[in-house]
């Protein structure tokens, strides 16, 4: 090939990669999104859990670790904010059955805040002291309770059981 069609093939694909972008000329790789995968997009850290058409946002890092998953997240896939929109928003992920936690009054919506609360069958479960608490739990340091910010139950209907 002479120098002069090199320059000029060259020419052509630098100007192509001006004018379109580089990304036009690398492949692009599509994150698959199935039933019951955790989502996230590249520019935001809110994790979804999508079931079926709908995405559901893991309200808090204490919510998604009572779900049982790896607090590393390496069980997250990031997915682009376009494709992460083509799901309708649904109702916030609750607590597990069987998480404990601690509130305060304001978080509870007047609730007893002394107490400690146990998730079952989707209700607020109270155990009203620390010897109640250790008898069914054992756990001296407490370990097994968490904190939750005020404005987190407001994301859920928890009735009193």
């Amino acid at each position: 090939m002479s120098n002069l069609k090199r320059f000029f093939a060259s020419l052509t694909v630098a100007s192509t990669i001006l004018m379109t972008g580089a990304g036009a000329i690398l492949p692009v790789t599509a994150v698959t999104i199935a039933d019951g995968d955790l989502v996230k997009s590249a520019d935001s850290s809110a994790v979804y859990l999508i079931q079926g058409a709908k995405k559901r946002v893991i309200p808090h890092l204490n919510v998604y670790l009572s779900w049982g998953y790896p607090s590393n997240f390496s069980t997250v896939k990031t997915v682009s904010a376009a494709d992460l929109a083509l799901y309708a928003d649904d109702n916030a992920v609750p607590f597990r059955d069987g998480a404990m936690f601690r509130g305060t009054a304001q978080s509870l919506g007047g609730k007893e805040a002394s107490a400690v609360f146990y998730v079952e069958d989707a209700q607020l479960r109270a155990i009203k002291s620390a010897e109640i608490y250790q008898a069914l739990f054992n756990d001296a340091n407490w370990t097994k309770v968490t904190w939750v910010p005020d404005d987190l139950l407001t994301k859920f209907n928890y009735p009193m059981g």
